[in-house]
């Protein structure tokens, strides 16, 4: 018997980019940019969520809050798009003669990147 497709339980809005409130200031508060996805990121790192029952004063000394921002900060967290941008600029850095060639370089690359983004992925 064939399995059976299923659709994937999630909490959030779904994959890609979060969107931000595009009226932030400086009087938004965390809980103005918590919503769905927030809570399916507990959900997926299996954090005990309890301690936000509580006030927040008493959360130092809660476990479950304890066990949660361990678990948070030992993350290894990576901005891939940062380090492509970064590892892109230092591969054409050396073919520069002045900035202004550099930009132009870049300009050419970003272009080609656009139109070919998946260059290394193969098909099968």
């Amino acid at each position: 018997m064939a399995p059976v497709d299923r659709p994937l339980q999630r909490f959030g809005t779904g994959f890609g980019k979060p969107a931000f409130p595009e009226d932030i200031s400086a009087s938004t508060t965390l809980a103005d940019l918590v919503g769905p996805d927030s809570w399916y990121m507990m959900h997926i790192l299996q954090l005990d969520t309890s301690f936000l029952e509580k006030d927040v004063e008493s959360w130092p000394g809660i476990a479950a809050f304890l066990a949660s921002s361990a678990s948070v900060l030992a993350l290894n967290v990576i901005n891939d798009c940062a380090q492509r941008g970064v590892k892109l600029s230092s591969d054409f850095l050396a073919s520069a003669r002045t900035e202004q060639h550099f930009q132009k370089v870049m300009q050419v690359v970003e272009q080609d990147r656009q139109r070919q983004p998946n260059i290394r992925k193969r098909k099968h």
